[in-house]
């Protein structure tokens, strides 16, 4: 090609790239100082190219970002692995902040000498600030099915309640008969005590299911979750309906919301009884399955969840849309339609599938695929992984003294905090901090909450999983990632790799 042409392929190639607007692309030199601009730079970040060139790119990231080192290490990885890329807050000329996606290219000679770095960054406000909002209004969608499925356990709820009320009632009244007769008080006393705890049980159980609280995937045991929800499906079914359980065992272990799993079995649980209004049978079985692709493409260890009735099936003609949000053949007021829906979406959202057999007039039975965890699964990628170092906050110091050693268990590097100021000195002392684990209720002065929120100003990009006690926490709808006390070790874990690792965990938030 003659040089002629070269420099005219070079030139239409710059004024592409200049009058790209939807992007940020320019080039930087070995120290990080910007050398050209485009419009879109201008657009997204708010400078002209006389005002920007020969200044440092550091200038548009955050001050915690700067502290942090951030820019630095953005250069350094390209330059050692050829590209950088990643997503933060970026800060525009005139102070506001924007979602970026950034990718860091590194640019070599001829020769393969190093001359400088090509940056390209995309605002990702609107989108982000897009998906906020969906996740936000699936939440408040997923609430409103659950208090749809509290309404159907209600009547029996109470029927149970009432029957271990009597129990109490009555064997008060036989004690205070018998006062005389130890052995016969002290049988009434512990039948009465037996009761108390069955009716403790089912509140604990009931409030689990009805706060709420956030939304994530975890290891989940299907035998025991099954079980719970057989339990907790018991009591909305008349006497005309018996519910038998069929499990395997061992069943392997799946990762899922298991709020969502409850609801969504809870869900078919309520179908199958509304089909059988003279009664009849509801099964639940599970068993492992191997797929080889006829199931929806599915193909692998999956877990196989049924439920399945002897009512009155599904007519021809309707078969295809009793997944449709909001449609129901239930008079008005007895279903909002949003049953089978939640359970199908569930169902693709975990990377399974929902299938259903019916014939009229003799049930149906509908089946939740869920994928079956392997034991590698994570095993692998916490062993490839660096260790991170965890900034650990509680006032109590012998609660403290044990979340160390159950981090230090799990591998991780710990530093100790017992208050939210103490904190935030550590935090600013300590760059190298890689994850908040905090207590909400301190004293002080600051929740942790509130140095949550503090460190999202300073540090966005890191990590924050909080714990309580205190069920009102999540009802009153936090923010952040929330661990519930008390946990078991297995929980902590799966909940630290989840916001450590948040790419190898989806989740979503309440």
């Amino acid at each position: 090609m003659a040089e002629s042409d070269q420099v005219g392929d070079a030139r239409r190639f710059d004024l592409l790239v200049r009058s790209v607007t939807d992007y940020a692309i320019y080039l930087l030199d070995l120290e990080g100082h910007v050398s050209s601009w485009n419009a879109g730079a201008e657009k997204i970040k708010g400078y002209a190219a006389d005002e920007v060139i020969g200044r440092h790119f550091s200038c548009f990231y955050t001050e915690e970002d700067r502290v942090s080192g951030l820019p630095a290490r953005a250069l350094e990885t390209a330059r050692e692995t050829g590209r950088f890329e990643g997503e933060g807050w970026r800060v525009r000329k005139d102070g506001r902040r924007f979602w970026a996606m950034v990718v860091v290219d590194a640019v070599h000679d001829d020769d393969g000498t190093l001359v400088g770095f090509a940056k390209i960054t995309r605002d990702m406000t609107e989108r982000r600030e897009a998906a906020e909002q969906l996740e936000e209004t699936r939440s408040q969608l997923y609430q409103l099915q659950k208090m749809e499925a509290l309404g159907h356990l209600t009547g029996g709820l109470a029927h149970d309640f009432n029957n271990l009320l009597t129990a109490i009632i009555s064997g008060a009244n036989l004690i205070a008969r018998n006062a005389g007769d130890q052995d016969k008080v002290e049988r009434l006393a512990e039948s009465i005590r037996a009761a108390a705890d069955r009716g403790g049980g089912m509140i604990r159980q009931l409030l689990a299911f009805a706060r709420r609280q956030p939304i994530e995937t975890r290891r989940v045991d299907l035998h025991e979750q099954l079980s719970a929800s057989a339990t907790l499906l018991r009591h909305s079914l008349s006497p005309e309906i018996e519910l038998v359980v069929e499990l395997s065992d061992p069943l392997p272990e799946t990762e899922v919301d298991p709020g969502q799993l409850e609801l969504a079995l809870l869900n078919l649980g309520f179908n199958a009884r509304d089909a059988m209004p003279e009664g009849g049978e509801i099964r639940l079985a599970a068993h492992r399955v191997v797929l080889d692709g006829r199931v929806q493409g599915l193909v692998g260890d999956f877990a196989a969840i049924t439920v399945s009735d002897t009512g009155q099936g599904i007519p021809l003609e309707l078969k295809h849309r009793i997944v449709e949000p909001f449609f129901t053949t239930k008079p008005f007021g007895k279903g909002s339609g949003l049953g089978l829906s939640q359970v199908y979406g569930f169902a693709v959202q975990s990377k399974g599938a929902l299938t259903v057999e019916s014939e009229p007039g003799q049930g149906a039975a509908f089946t939740i695929y869920l994928p079956v965890l392997q034991e590698n699964d994570t095993d692998g990628e916490k062993a490839g992984a660096d260790v991170p170092l965890v900034l650990m906050v509680e006032d109590d110091p012998g609660v403290a003294a044990l979340t160390k050693e159950l981090l230090d268990e799990l591998g991780y590097r710990v530093l100790v905090a017992h208050s939210g100021s103490e904190a935030l000195r550590l935090l600013t002392s300590r760059p190298d901090v890689q994850v908040l684990f905090s207590d909400i209720v301190m004293p002080g002065g600051m929740t942790g909450m509130e140095l949550a929120q503090r460190i999202r100003q300073r540090r966005p990009e890191l990590p924050v999983l909080l714990t309580s006690g205190y069920s009102e926490t999540a009802q009153a709808g936090c923010e952040f990632p929330l661990l519930s006390k008390p946990y078991h070790i297995d929980e902590l874990e799966s909940a630290l790799a989840a916001v450590v690792h948040p790419s190898s965990s989806p989740r979503t938030f309440a």
